[in-house]
């Protein structure tokens, strides 16, 4: 009895090349089926395409080549970059967190809940958190965060500033991922004018107190954030600030970002990858990198071992990555001797600068 099961499911498990495996093919190949054909003397209902197959798109050219697939690359796009880390460019600060901004805002609330900083406003749609006025000691940065999150000064108490907090939560530079920034204002607590017709300015009073509050967040972050919970409210914002244009000829990358901070992040990525980076060209905004597309970012363990311990690559090929200032955005493009970089090659290359941004 055992042996006829097996042998049922042996069957059935083989049964599509016995029964019209060469139809199925054929109707693959051509793209889909005909319609359902219904009597005359019947009533014919509306047809509604569920899936269906879209026009090929074709900017790299590849219509009627021949070539071998490779396997799909992995989901995550966390190749060994920190996954929370405060990043910094000139009085710039934020934690970056390698999360979507949907699991990183009911986190942030609840830092803001444990740290005393009361919520005056909050919308997790905009990704803004604000703080009401809190009262605090004056002194160091450590030691006036340390009085607000206690919470036991008094506003009639003498050397005290009242410290408003806004948080602001973005999409990263890298698809997944999250960036908050945080602007501190303050006043002394006998300020003789109206609070709420302050209008914030962009930039903190205190940058050393801003960093302490980054600080902090950072460390509840990386202790908290696998207690997954996410919200609703806050998946929205999801629209990325980098995107890979492919092309034949001329591939793009462009950021929705300012040129230093284009620039300091198409560094660090090719620093990350492990992209030998011959010359920089701050002048021309560009860097020579030598790249091959074979290029592998970080060299298995076998790989490493059969060639002695040693990690640099073999690349004999000299690019140039180019930036430039296009309509709002940074276009990275590149060029190999006189002309634009084979375009499968630059579009390799530019992913992976893409995929290592932070």
């Amino acid at each position: 009895m055992r042996n006829w099961f097996l042998g049922a499911l042996i069957i059935g498990a083989t049964g599509c090349s016995w029964f019209g495996n060469e139809e199925m093919v054929g109707r693959l190949e051509t793209g889909s089926s005909k319609l359902t054909q219904v009597p005359e003397e019947l009533e014919t209902p509306a047809y509604v395409e569920l899936m269906p197959i879209p026009e090929i798109q074709d900017p790299r050219g590849l219509v009627g080549t021949r070539y071998e697939l490779r396997r799909p690359e992995p989901l995550s796009t966390r190749y060994g970059v920190d996954q929370i880390v405060i990043k910094k460019l000139d009085d710039a600060q934020w934690v970056f967190l390698d999360i979507p901004p949907s699991v990183v805002w009911p986190k942030v609330v609840q830092f803001w809940e444990a740290n005393n900083l009361e919520v005056s406003a909050a919308d997790p749609s905009l990704g803004i958190l604000t703080s009401k006025w809190l009262t605090a000691r004056q002194g160091e940065a450590e030691s006036v965060f340390e009085s607000i999150r206690q919470g036991n000064v008094f506003r009639n108490t003498r050397d005290i500033n009242l410290y408003q907090f806004k948080l602001r939560l973005e999409p990263g530079v890298r698809s997944g991922s999250t960036e908050l920034y945080v602007e501190q204002r303050e006043v002394p607590a006998d300020a003789p004018y109206r609070l709420d017709n302050m209008v914030w300015k962009g930039s903190s009073d205190d940058l050393a107190l801003e960093r302490e509050v980054l600080k902090a967040m950072a460390y509840y972050l990386g202790e908290n954030i696998s207690q997954g919970t996410m919200s609703m409210m806050a998946s929205g914002l999801t629209e990325g600030r980098t995107r890979l244009i492919p092309d034949r000829i001329k591939p793009e990358l462009r950021y929705k970002l300012d040129f230093n901070r284009a620039w300091a992040t198409v560094g660090d990525a090719l620093e990350n990858a492990n992209i030998p980076v011959n010359d920089i060209n701050r002048s021309t905004k560009t860097y020579f990198v030598y790249y091959t597309p074979s290029h592998l970012s970080k060299p298995s363990f076998f790989r490493k071992l059969f060639s002695g311990g040693d990690q640099t690559q073999a690349a004999t090929d000299l690019y140039e990555v180019r930036l430039e200032d296009v309509e709002g955005e940074v276009l990275v493009t590149v060029y190999q001797g006189e002309g634009f970089a084979d375009g499968l090659a630059a579009e390799r290359l530019l992913k992976v600068i893409k995929e290592y941004s932070t």
